[in-house]
């Protein structure tokens, strides 16, 4: 009997062990936090989106950025582009992905103009608009394109009305580098004039 009582003793305390281990390796993760799809590797703007690229990792509830995807809608995404470039770990929400210009051509994806390389554009610039970038005194045309997105300060797309911060215009990575090139280069900034407003 006494030696029955010390078996049972042992395997109790074996148990316990195991289940601190369990606890500690998975078990409080799977408890306080939730699963959300994020980018496996680093993503490029422009980039079709593939199921290598997309992984499910463990965060806090209060981490969870707004309309991040769960595991079970990885295969939604599958095909999309990416919005902008992805950090290797970051979240995937629906402000990073779009559809696929398929009107445009494999070789056009959206490229962003960033705000601080922007002198003078119209208030009212909107998605759809086809634009010239001249150099800030208009002397010098990069080129015509069309608007895909506009977003504010926070990145969030404006449809009707907002203070415009930086936008993304359709192109190719060639016509892409000969704006950030003249921008390096010239330490310049850019004129953007809505076609129909010259």
């Amino acid at each position: 009997m006494k030696r029955t009582k010390q078996i049972i003793g042992i395997l109790l305390i074996v148990f316990a062990v195991a289940a601190l281990v369990y606890w500690e390796a998975d078990g409080r993760s799977r408890v306080t936090t939730v699963k959300v799809l994020a980018a496996n590797e680093n993503i490029a703007q422009g980039e079709a989106i593939t199921e290598q690229m997309l992984g499910v990792v463990n965060t806090m509830p209060e981490t969870v950025i707004e309309g991040a995807f769960s595991p079970n809608e990885i295969s939604r995404e599958i095909g999309k582009e990416a919005a902008q470039d992805i950090a290797k770990n970051q979240q995937i929400s629906g402000l990073l992905l779009c559809e696929p210009q398929e009107h445009t051509g494999s070789k056009l994806s959206p490229f962003l103009i960033k705000s601080e390389w922007i002198d003078s554009r119209s208030s009212s610039l909107r998605q759809g608009d086809v634009i010239a970038i001249y150099n800030r005194d208009g002397s010098y045309f990069l080129g015509d394109f069309e608007v895909l997105f506009v977003k504010d300060v926070a990145d969030n797309e404006i449809i009707e009305s907002g203070m415009v911060d930086h936008f993304e215009i359709l192109t190719d990575v060639g016509e892409y580098q000969k704006i950030v090139q003249f921008i390096d280069s010239a330490s310049e900034k850019l004129l953007i004039v809505q076609r129909g407003n010259e």
